[in-house]
């Protein structure tokens, strides 16, 4: 295939040259990028694209390329302007054998996004059981049982993920925050409403002075209806210093502590003493 040395070179491009010389299926990482996924920046190499094609047809073997074969049921080929490549649910089951555990997860909680899903639970439920035995299943089960729908970011799923494997409860995931006249105030991204706890993940755009005075305005609500606030960036999430513990951590559960929150024994017969999931920390 031979294109203009003016065109830009994109991953869009190289696969919808690749695809139409193999007839292949996008797939893989390359999938997942076309598909948005947030990937870490380390599997994500740009230059190689991942094709899939059918049993009885050859592997893609060029320089690059990466070539699977494997069958690809219909309905997980989707067909664009450019390109077919996996379907996001492939894709993302695709990823298990690649990605970290968190990794995975991330991806997952992106596959259910609360602005424009690729799949519902529902959908995401009935695949699984059909890709039993095969290879990536048992990281994938384990990721469902961690990903949660209606997240924002791939950050604020970091976040939960951070707090859990410290210890501290599963906080709600943009649950809707009241004033005592029952008024919306606003949907924190994620919180504990048994002890009025928020937390807010700040992205850079939070930096922006539009944003920030929203900001402002939106926590002092807050904290007028009882809320104490926490707003966390990505310095809070970085240990200071390898074996420390991130700063996420500590303020979070000095803020549980500060509104009744008890953790559970260290020892002896585990006591409910404290809420661990999210039908729990909200009442639903």
């Amino acid at each position: 295939m031979r294109i203009a040395a003016a065109t830009p070179d994109t991953l869009l491009g190289r696969v919808h040259a690749l695809a139409a010389a193999t007839d292949a299926v996008v797939s893989y990482l390359s999938a997942a990028e076309l598909w948005g996924f947030p990937l870490p920046s380390g599997p994500a190499a740009a230059s190689v694209v991942h094709l899939t094609r059918q049993p009885g047809h050859r592997a893609v073997r060029r320089r690059n390329v990466v070539g699977h074969q494997q069958f690809l049921a219909p309905e997980e080929i989707v067909t664009g302007a450019h390109v077919r490549c996996t379907s996001p649910l492939r894709t993302w089951f695709d990823l298990a054998n690649i990605l970290s555990l968190d990794d995975l997860v991330i991806a997952g909680d992106f596959l259910l996004r609360r602005r424009h899903p690729l799949c519902t639970q529902s959908e995401l439920d009935a695949y699984l059981p059909g890709r039993k035995g095969k290879s990536g299943y048992r990281n994938a089960t384990r990721a469902r049982t961690l990903m949660r729908p209606r997240t924002d970011s791939p950050k604020e799923t970091e976040l939960r993920l951070l707090l859990l494997r410290h210890g501290l409860p599963e906080p709600g995931i943009n649950v809707p925050m009241f004033d005592e006249a029952g008024g919306w105030i606003q949907d924190p991204d994620m919180s504990y409403e048994r002890e009025k706890v928020a937390l807010q993940y700040d992205g850079g755009h939070h930096a922006e002075p539009g944003q920030r005075r929203s900001d402002i305005f939106r926590d002092e609500r807050a904290r007028d209806a009882g809320w104490r606030v926490v707003v966390l960036t990505q310095w809070d999430l970085t240990p200071c210093r390898p074996g420390m513990e991130p700063t996420a951590v500590s303020r979070v559960r000095a803020a549980l502590l500060e509104r009744g929150w008890a953790p559970a024994p260290a020892s002896g017969p585990r006591r409910r003493t404290a809420p661990l999931r999210p039908s729990d920390a909200n009442g639903r």
